[in-house]
């Protein structure tokens, strides 16, 4: 018999909680909030009018040339600007290139076109930092083993929203080009690299950006 009283009121139990959550309400309350993250987008725009085949044209040992490009920070985020020119001269340079690119505001001299160990024999800047970018408006960088590409790292500064630069160069063939460089040419390729300016850390690598930014899609030449 204690048996069944024990089940029987355990089943009335359950059926008094069954009948106050069905038959009752309690007093609840609740407040729910919600954002949607929106991320900005970085973009730059290059204008190359000033930058042509007729400015570099019958050039002589001692010319310097200007050429120039503006470029226009067309989307939301500040944009950390940087340039790589490639000078491909269709004869072998020497270890003082003879092709160079340096600021219309000062003059390169023999020591800085002179090639860095270290760089020679490279097609390629990978141990160059954005730090290092920063801390000159021109760098030479590397100059390939068959001596007729060299680079240069041009430094454009941070662009905020719609603010524009233009960067002023000068293209310049030394005095201490030889016959060997009569009738040749120098292909001089600009490519315009935007990297976001926030967040970004100075020990990141040039070729790191690079590669990157080709990745992304985002490299548009000149």
């Amino acid at each position: 018999m204690k048996k069944k009283r024990i089940a029987a009121a355990t089943i009335s139990v359950l059926a008094l909680i069954s009948a106050i959550t069905g038959s009752y309400a309690y007093f609840t309350d609740k407040k729910s909030i919600d954002i949607s993250a929106k991320t900005t987008n970085l973009a730059i725009e290059v204008d190359d009018r000033e930058f042509t085949n007729e400015k570099v044209k019958n050039m002589l040992p001692g010319d310097s040339r200007e050429l120039s490009y503006t470029v226009t920070n067309v989307g939301k985020a500040d944009a950390l600007v940087i340039s790589e020119i490639t000078l491909i001269s269709s004869v072998p340079m020497d270890d003082t290139v003879e092709w160079f690119i340096q600021d219309t505001d000062g003059n390169f001299s023999d020591e800085d076109r002179q090639v860095d160990p270290e760089m020679a024999g490279k097609d390629f800047v990978d141990e160059v930092t954005i730090n290092e970018v920063m801390d000159s408006k021109i760098k030479f960088v590397s100059l390939t083993d068959d001596s007729k590409v060299a680079k240069f790292i041009v430094n454009n500064g941070v662009l905020a929203r719609n603010q524009t630069s233009t960067v002023d160069l000068l293209l310049t063939l030394g005095l201490n080009a030889g016959n060997s460089f009569m009738d040749s040419n120098c292909e001089v390729i600009a490519n315009v690299y935007g990297i976001q300016n926030e967040n970004t850390d100075g020990a990141l690598t040039w070729e790191f950006i690079k590669d990157t930014a080709d990745a992304n899609g985002q490299i548009e030449n000149p």
